[in-house]
């Protein structure tokens, strides 16, 4: 059966005309409530604009306090950390004992005991080594001094006794001398006598011959004893001026090898004895327990590895020279470290009151002191906010016992108080550049504008200093009835003038910037397009894929050019602290051997690292 086509239009046309009068009404009725609002929200659209009736709040006078809220986590200001300060043969040591982790310890209390029995077995054998080196000492110790000795005896005994056995010669030959002498006078007189009775012919020849053989035997005796007395003289002369000093000269000289070798051993005795207090004091660290002067609640230590095996101290666990085993920290002297924005770092100084509010404690409010205010903001990561912080100390009058390090904590800093003043409520001020207004009622229907000076506000109050008296109404929202309003025209800017000396700083810094985009022009660092970088290290149009982007090494030149203030090649730590957070993050990344200063090449990989890995290991889209 067919449906009559007239029939179907009948029945369609008034409900399409009911849909669209539907529509024409709803739209009525919204642009009758939209202009309602507006009457009454903007009483200047109203036709009576001398006649208003807003929300009036009166002028107090009363107690105002300003706040800073911010996180924190609690830690000791007295942090002591007990390191192992064995040094293993192998490299590491194991724990064996170790003292329950929350014990509140004091001086000489037992931490850690760590496996000695590799020390002790060194121990015997150097006890070997040094009783060895003692025999050593006391052997070389006799030999100098039989040394010693020796020289003594020469001098006061053998060369003694020697110059007096040469001295014998020579008497013998001075008295064989004097005999000869004699006996030679004498065969003398005889030879004579006998030449007189020779020639008288009472003597013979034969006895004249004798006589004669007497006189020159007298004359040999007398030549020997003179070269007796010649060889002694010889002997002496020998004896004091070369055997003594020859002698004496390798006197010495054992004296002085006895010595050296004495000394020797005794330095090697040093060194054993040396190396077995070292045993003994190993083996004695092996043992380790709270220093003097030191208390607190044990804490034991851990860390963190890149591949995910986290270190904690147990027993059976190996340790290394200089690693951290417990940290002492003094629950009697607990503080709050709270890293505050920048916004609000400049209201907070060391000796506000702060009230303190820690999770663990079931909301129990303490009551703190800002002790410290650092002047640097701490350092963030490259994918940090670019909002700053600073970190505030806080410490915990009165901690109590169940406070722990390492408890997240509130800190609600107390900047500022004002127990008499002028408050007014902060929706009441209405602020046109630097100045600040309220509309202040005086009569009926009469309004005054009053400019006002701010000190503080708390997000609910502000402070004034001047402009407004206690009792006074002022209008909520001002800025809703600004035509009631007698305002300042708002300034415009205008040109900054420089310091004395500023127009030099300028041109120089443009001479700066045309050097840096000259050099990227002609024969620089280009982009991988081919076609040069701009002066702010970028490339031109067309690089890889098509969509131009930062070059690696103009990003990189223009960072050292700003930031070597000193030239050097290299940004160092002091430069580093005036980087903006996100730079100083890279520059701090990029520091490849850790020595606290960036070179460039240092600066160049990272940023080409950092670039590949925004572009996914390729290059942009395909543009032409």
């Amino acid at each position: 059966m067919r449906s009559d086509p007239s029939t179907k239009n009948r029945h369609s046309s008034p409900s399409r005309r009911g849909l669209v009068a539907q529509f024409v009404i709803f739209t009525v009725v919204a642009i009758a409530l939209v202009g309602v609002g507006i009457f009454f929200y903007y009483p200047s659209f109203s036709g009576n604009q001398d006649s208003i009736d807003p929300i009036l709040a009166t002028v107090t006078r009363g107690e105002f306090v300003s706040q800073v809220l911010d996180q924190g986590e609690v830690q000791s200001s007295e942090n002591v950390e007990i390191r192992c300060e064995v040094s293993a043969r192998g490299g590491s040591l194991s724990v064996i004992e170790v003292c329950p982790e929350g014990t509140r310890v004091k001086a000489g209390d037992f931490l850690v005991r760590l496996d000695s029995s590799s020390f002790e077995k060194e121990l015997e054998q150097q006890k070997i080594a040094v009783a060895n080196s003692l025999t050593s000492v006391i052997q070389s110790k006799a030999a100098k001094e039989a040394a010693v000795a020796s020289r003594k005896e020469y001098v006061e005994g053998i060369f003694v006794e020697k110059l007096k056995e040469i001295e014998n010669e020579a008497f013998d030959a001075e008295s064989q001398i004097e005999t000869a002498n004699q006996e030679y006078q004498q065969a003398l007189d005889y030879l004579n006598h006998t030449k007189k009775l020779v020639s008288k012919g009472f003597a013979t020849n034969q006895q004249l011959e004798t006589d004669k053989f007497g006189v020159a035997k007298a004359e040999i005796a007398k030549k020997r004893g003179l070269n007796s007395k010649e060889l002694a003289a010889t002997k002496k002369r020998v004896l004091i001026e070369i055997t003594r000093e020859k002698e004496l000269i390798q006197l010495d000289s054992d004296i002085e090898a006895a010595n050296v070798k004495y000394n020797n051993e005794l330095e090697a005795k040093a060194v054993e004895e040396g190396q077995l207090e070292e045993i003994q004091n190993l083996i004695a660290k092996c043992e380790i327990r709270v220093p003097k002067g030191v208390s607190g609640q044990v804490v034991y230590a851990k860390e963190s590895s890149r591949g995910g095996n986290d270190w904690v101290l147990e027993e059976g666990t190996t340790v290394r020279e200089r690693q951290v085993l417990v940290r002492l920290p003094n629950p009697d002297k607990m503080e709050v470290k709270a890293l505050i924005n920048e916004q609000s770092i400049t209201q907070i100084e060391p000796g506000m009151p702060v009230s303190i509010s820690v999770d663990a404690l079931n909301d129990q409010t303490l009551k703190g002191i800002v002790t410290k205010v650092n002047q640097y903001a701490e350092s963030s990561g490259w994918m940090s906010s670019s909002v700053r912080k600073y970190a505030v100390f806080v410490k915990i009058l009165d901690p109590p016992e169940a406070l722990k390090p390492g408890m997240n904590a509130s800190v609600n800093i107390q900047v500022r108080y004002e127990k008499n003043a002028i408050l007014a409520p902060i929706q009441t001020v209405y602020a046109v550049q630097d100045q600040q207004f309220c509309l202040v009622k005086k009569g009926e229907d009469e309004w005054e504008t009053r400019e006002v000076e701010v000190a503080a506000d708390n997000s609910q109050m502000v402070l004034i200093t001047s402009g407004l008296e206690e009792g006074e109404e002022l209008v909520m929202n001002p800025g809703a009835y600004k035509e009631m309003m007698d305002l300042p025209e708002i300034k415009l800017d205008t040109k900054i003038e420089l310091p004395e000396g500023g127009d030099q700083e300028a041109q120089a810094a443009r001479e700066n910037a045309a050097r840096v985009k000259q050099s990227g022009m002609a024969g620089g660092p280009q982009g991988q397009d081919g076609e040069s970088r701009d002066g702010q290290g970028r490339n031109g149009p067309g690089g890889p894929g098509g969509g131009g982007g930062f070059s690696a090494s103009g990003m990189v030149d223009g960072m050292m050019s700003r930031y070597d203030t000193s030239g050097d090649g290299k940004i160092d730590q002091d430069e580093m602290a005036s980087l903006s957070d996100r730079a100083k993050g890279m520059v701090e990344n990029a520091d490849a051997d850790g020595d606290g200063a960036v070179t460039k090449d240092e600066l160049t990989k990272a940023a080409a690292a950092m670039m590949q890995r925004f572009r996914g290991g390729g290059g942009g889209g395909g543009g032409e």
